[in-house]
């Protein structure tokens, strides 16, 4: 559809070199809107390659630009991508997505609406905070908000950190994108129906254990909640919740 994506490629990471992460994800923005199915291979090759380059810059400018613009413009096509990006560039060693939803996840008062993958490792929420804060506790809620927010690679770094050490003693090589929660510690595991006169469950509600290290240096533990909603319109909701719970059950926090 007259795209170069040779030319793309040297543009986005020539531009990611010279920190300009903000015109990496008008780029990534205006080829995807032109490209057809047949080259998401070539497309997220780029897009993987841009990330390895800074994910924190990357993560903090360039996916929110493109995943916001492309989320309001054609979600049906957008959502197609993230799932063949993150089966085909995200996977860890040994991970397998048990459920591919249309959802989100919440924790607290903050919301990331999109696609939601539940892996035997992680949880990845695509799409854009709503919110800036989370309800956490544990080391202090200003404490921990002050150096992580929701959606940026600071939080993601720590979630990052717990998840590759969970399940390697090596370095892992992580692909960042979306929003990461771990499922690994998990506790106050349950299924819950939300809203008025809600008769069917939507979410799998848990809290989770994410240490960082705070401005001074020191090690802090926050205990985050964490709901990951699943569209209630889904024919499948109830299968693919109860697949959920059991994931974060196998992984939970022993008593």
């Amino acid at each position: 559809m007259g795209v170069d994506l040779e030319k793309l490629r040297k543009e986005v990471l020539e531009k990611m070199n010279q920190g300009k992460s903000g015109d990496v994800g008008k780029k990534l923005m205006d080829a995807f809107r032109k490209i057809d199915r047949s080259e998401f291979q070539a497309f997220g090759e780029i897009m993987r390659d841009a990330i390895l380059v800074d994910p924190a810059m990357f993560s903090e400018k360039a996916y929110i630009l493109f995943d916001k613009i492309m989320r309001a413009r054609d979600p049906s096509k957008l959502s197609e991508y993230e799932n063949f990006f993150v089966e085909n560039f995200c996977k860890l060693p040994g991970e397998e997505f048990a459920v591919i939803a249309d959802g989100w996840v919440e924790t607290g008062k903050s919301v990331i609406k999109g696609n939601v993958f539940v892996s035997n490792y992680r949880v990845i929420a695509t799409g854009v905070q709503e919110a800036k804060k989370a309800r956490v506790s544990g080391g202090g809620v200003f404490a921990f908000l002050s150096l992580i927010q929701l959606g940026s690679y600071m939080y993601n770094k720590s979630i990052m950190e717990q998840i590759t050490k969970s399940i390697s003693a090596e370095s892992v090589q992580m692909v960042n994108y979306g929003v990461l929660y771990p499922i690994k510690g998990g506790y106050e595991i349950e299924q819950e129906a939300k809203g008025f006169r809600a008769k069917q469950n939507d979410r799998v509600n848990y809290k989770v254990d994410v240490p960082y290290v705070d401005k001074k240096g020191n090690e802090q533990i926050a205990d985050l909640d964490v709901s990951i909603v699943v569209n209630i319109n889904d024919p499948d909701i109830q299968a693919k919740l109860d697949k959920i719970e059991g994931i974060v059950r196998v992984n939970a926090k022993a008593a």
